[in-house]
């Protein structure tokens, strides 16, 4: 407890002045619950004065507060703070601690060995290091292990790296300045290792982030050959560090919620983005703050971006060394011959290592067969002929031990490189005896390797280079369209066909890379089955671009009048819809309908999602009245054709029940809003995204005729299931916040109101744009607020922003447009009963 004694001090705290930032926190944090504190000052020259001063300090202090570094020992003031300490120490009647608080990853040698610490190290969150702080002083400190440091898509240790010393300490010198004090900065370092396929930067980077993972609060490997793969990793992270959760939907929203929180930690991170074709692919992806980057690629000018460790091809004596020691042989005349023959190439020599183990044979026999074969190579294939000629003969190697070990990796050639998910491999070899035994074969001799993702899902690596030689092969004989085709084929029977569940999510983030590296290939089918993944994962542009793609290909095969030309119509037009683009959106739908109509009838439930889509498009361009009919057309023929009960039959209901309460029929929206939530619950359960949506909109029906409290329950629930299930920063999301937000000012709690506003207006701009049609409407409530709570000077600017915005997205005359004008005219304080309400229409509004 604190001491009541003026001239004495409860704690003197010694620090080096690397740490002053902690000194301060540490020191804040013990004086705010009543401790008396005497701080050392910076490094001084040792005067008598400051002599004195330390003399006091010590002999006055209770207990002596260390904050321990790797250079607290170096110091011959702090060593004397410490030592004079202890001495004094043993001869007082008075019990006295020494506190060590460890702010470096260093062990506690000497004299500190015994005595009990506290970990800040890796500790990020404010209150649990203050927890940390006043359980170190105040005698509840345990000897703690290190807090977890998340590791995250690594790939395991190569046991046979070799060398590589000079560029791991030129890497250690760039990402951590010689300095392991910069563990709690907020800086950045980045270092771009820089070469030729085959070099071994990926290996050098997955060495370094082993050897010196104990430097950093965590590591991140992050493939960067697809813009999806790159975010998919850093969404991984952002759930790590807690600032996105697992089943996010938006991933670029994730990965950058992830860079956000990384610039907010005390302690480091590392990343690594392997991979990366060009700067461009990552300039906007790269942290601010927080973490060091390291770069692997082949581009070859990184100096805007990074220091550049160039990387070349291993020199003579460890080119031996990787040889014998992968071998388990001593052989170094023979491994100087093979080294030469392959030019020292660190995968072509680990892939010749692994082929001399398995076969037995000698470096200079397998030299010899290696010059052959280079000679014979073709020349400006895009990567070292020795990296062929090992490639070659290890295929040879592997298809000798099992037949099947060909058309496997001919079929894993056709994925991405990274984590090839084994639900998709089994597409390759359909018997699994032949199969497993083909997987066993080609990692004996190095050309897989084992590598599950997080989640324990099994998978295979394969280097992108044994990948290029392996396609070689089946286009020299003919083959080549074989392994693609069984790879469409896999991916249409395991590629999810109902993108907007979220249980699916996992398998599709999984399956996406290998689709997209196939994009060319795909068929229509797939095609869309990925845009409905990126779609519900807000990825709206990618998805509007896999559409195009499936419409150009449906035209070009069945004709600009066929029924499935009519869906790829539909799907693109809702993507539009999601952006905003109601304009562009219309004639599609327009389209659809007549397709519809003349092939399939007027009665048919494809015309009717048809005219559900054409309805969708109006009502939000504010033709309500011609909305209307075409909902009530689609909501009969649903009835008829599938029945009362059906699930297509709800989403008409729900469409209808949207539009008559936009109307102001109340009344006539409730029976509807009923029916369709009891068969979306009987369909998908309660906490589906469905669901949630019709309990927001009987929510804003109960809120319009005064029964609060019943509206708030709704809403709440509604939130929790949209957060729970699509993510804290997803528009549905962002609608859900702002009819909460209505509610709350319909019952004056301006306070609670406001940020609920402020994050739908940020979720908006973020997925939206500062000027669309959406964000214009949020920005119009968020100004409202503003105003009626005497901010009149903050809401001018938006209103204007906001009516400019309307106006340009939608027209002068669109109700959202108006309603924004009648909003800013009204005097503040003025009626409320439809200020808040939702700022855009479900994006399920629609037949799915």
């Amino acid at each position: 407890m604190p001491s009541g004694r003026s001239d004495k001090y409860d704690f003197f705290l010694s620090r080096r002045g690397s740490v002053a930032a902690i000194a301060q926190e540490v020191t804040d944090v013990l004086k705010e619950n009543g401790y008396r504190v005497r701080t050392q000052d910076y490094d001084i020259p040792i005067t008598a004065n400051f002599i004195e001063e330390m003399h006091e300090a010590v002999k006055n202090a209770r207990d002596l507060v260390v904050l321990f570094t790797r250079d607290y020992e170096q110091s011959p003031y702090t060593r004397m703070e410490f030592t004079s300490f202890e001495a004094n120490a043993a001869q007082s009647a008075e019990k006295r601690r020494m506190v060590i608080l460890r702010c470096e990853d260093a062990p506690l040698l000497g004299l500190f060995a015994p005595h009990v610490y506290q970990d800040l190290v890796g500790i990020g969150d404010a209150e649990q290091r203050r927890s940390r702080i006043l359980a170190a002083a105040e005698g509840r400190s345990q000897a703690l292990e290190p807090p977890p440091r998340p590791f995250i898509g690594v790939p395991p240790r190569i046991a046979s790296f070799t060398g590589r010393a000079d560029e791991l300490d030129r890497l250690d010198a760039i990402l951590m300045h010689d300095k392991p004090a910069a563990v709690t900065q907020a800086s950045v370092g980045r270092a771009a290792v820089q070469g030729m396929g085959g070099v071994g930067k990926t290996s050098l980077a997955i060495e370094y982030a082993h050897r010196f993972r104990g430097l950093y609060a965590g590591v991140c490997w992050c493939p960067t050959e697809t813009h999806t793969g790159l975010l998919s990793a850093l969404a991984s992270l952002a759930a790590t560090l807690g600032a996105a959760t697992a089943q996010e939907a938006d991933v670029e929203k994730a990965a950058k919620a992830a860079l956000r929180r990384l610039a907010e930690q005390r302690a480091t991170w590392l990343l690594v983005y392997d991979n990366v074709p060009a700067p461009v692919a990552i300039g906007d992806l790269l942290p601010s703050a927080g973490a060091r980057v390291l770069i692997t690629s082949r581009f070859s000018d990184w100096s805007e971006l990074a220091e550049e460790v160039a990387l070349d091809v291993l020199p003579p004596e460890e080119a031996v060394v990787l040889l014998e020691s992968r071998t388990g042989r001593s052989d170094a005349g023979g491994a100087q011959k093979l080294a030469e023959a392959l030019g020292r190439l660190p995968l072509a020599l680990d892939h010749a290592a692994a082929y001399c183990k398995r076969t037995q044979m000698q470096f200079g026999d397998y030299a010899r067969k290696a010059s052959t074969l280079i000679d014979a190579a073709p020349r400006g294939a895009g990567y070292p002929r020795s990296v062929a000629a090992t490639f070659d003969l290890a295929i040879t190697e592997a298809v000798a031990q099992c037949q099947a070990a060909k058309p496997l990796i001919a079929y894993l050639a056709q994925c991405a490189p990274e984590r090839i998910p084994m639900i998709l491999v089994e597409g390759a070899v359909e018997d699994e005896a032949e199969r497993l035994e083909a997987l066993a074969a080609l990692a004996e001799v190095s050309l897989i390797k084992h590598d599950p993702f997080e989640d324990g899902t099994p998978a295979v690596t394969v280097h992108r280079l044994v990948q290029v030689v392996a396609r070689a092969l089946p286009e020299a004989n003919g083959t080549a369209q074989k392994p693609v085709e069984r790879l469409m084929a896999r991916l249409a029977a395991i590629y999810p066909e109902e993108g907007y569940d979220f249980g699916s999510w996992p398998l599709c983030a999984h399956l996406t890379p290998h689709f997209l590296t196939q994009r060319d290939a795909c068929p229509a089918l797939l095609l869309d089955r990925a845009a409905r993944y990126l779609s519900s994962r807000s990825a709206y542009s990618q998805a509007r671009q896999l559409l195009l793609d499936a419409l150009a290909i449906r035209e070009g095969m069945l004709g600009p009048e066929h029924p499935d030309t009519a869906r790829s119509l539909n799907s693109l037009a809702i993507v539009l819809m999601a952006q905003g683009d109601f304009a562009e959106a219309r004639p599609l739908c327009e389209r659809a309908l007549a397709i519809n109509e003349k092939m399939l009838g007027p009665e048919h439930p494809d015309t009717a999602t048809s005219l559900s889509y054409l309805a969708g498009v109006l009502q939000n361009q504010g033709d309500l009245a011609g909305a209307r009919p075409r909902y009530e057309r689609a909501l009969a023929i649903k009835e008829k054709a599938l029945g009362p009960g059906h699930i297509d039959t709800a989403t008409s209901l729900y469409n209808l029940a949207q539009l008559r309460q936009n109307q102001g029929d109340f009344a006539g929206a409730r029976p509807l809003y009923e029916r369709a939530l009891a068969i979306y619950e009987k369909t998908f359960g309660p906490e589906h995204p469905y669901t949630a949506a019709n309990f927001h909109n009987l929510a804003q029906r109960l809120q319009i005729h005064g029964d609060f409290a019943g509206a708030r329950r709704l809403y709440e629930r509604a939130l929790a299931i949209y957060e729970k299930t699509l993510g804290c920063d997803h528009p549905d999301t962002a609608t859900s916040l702002s009819g909460l937000a209505s509610l709350l000012l319909d019952e004056s709690d301006f306070a609670g109101a406001r940020p609920l506003y402020e994050r739908a207006l940020a979720i908006y701009e973020k997925t939206f744009g500062p000027e669309h049609f959406y964000t214009a409407a949020s920005m119009s409530n968020f100004a409202r607020l503003l105003k009626d709570t005497g901010h009149a000077n903050e809401a001018e600017p938006l209103f204007h922003k906001a009516i400019a915005s309307a106006e340009k997205a939608v027209g002068r005359e669109h109700p959202a447009t108006q309603r924004s004008a009648s909003q800013y005219a009204r005097p503040a304080g003025g009626d409320r009963a439809r200020l808040g309400g939702s700022d855009r229409r479900a994006i399920r509004a629609c037949d799915p």
